[in-house]
């Protein structure tokens, strides 16, 4: 159970790279509307969606995440009867960097912050619509996951 929220607060996270053309209603990557999404661009979004699952999780607005915010947050979501039984530790170790017991805004940002950097096939330091295709199909288990 806390995997789905883990894997899903980190889709969401990162989920914005997958949208450069976005839908309406959804933000767009490619704030000057080159064709291209830089690190830049990629973070301001980025900065965006942190905020507003930082709001939505850090119940006592101390700037982190606990595994206790993100299993209450996973109960009202009707996640049980799964069977799962933390089987999220390892997601949230891998987010928490510092070994804490908490995934900061920091962490996150690094977190995509390497994102970017798998998804630039090329090394060229934008991410193209294919580049971005690709970063999506990773997101949603598919080919090319990281």
């Amino acid at each position: 159970m806390t995997r789905i929220l883990l894997a899903a607060a980190a889709a969401a996270l990162l989920a914005t790279a997958a949208q450069a053309q976005a839908p309406a209603g959804r933000p767009n990557l490619d704030a000057d509307k080159d064709g291209k999404v830089t690190l830049a661009e990629f973070k301001a979004a980025q900065a965006q969606r942190l905020d507003r699952m930082f709001a939505r999780l850090d119940t006592n607005k101390d700037g982190k995440i606990t595994q206790a915010e993100m299993d209450a947050a996973r109960k009202p979501a009707g996640a049980a009867g799964r069977g799962d039984s933390g089987g999220g530790a390892g997601m949230f170790a891998r987010l928490d960097a510092d070994k804490d017991g908490a995934i900061s805004r920091a962490e996150m940002a690094a977190m995509s912050e390497q994102r970017f950097k798998r998804a630039d096939a090329n090394n060229d330091g934008w991410l193209s619509k294919d580049e971005l295709s690709t970063m999506r199909q990773g997101m949603r288990g598919g080919a090319g996951s990281k």
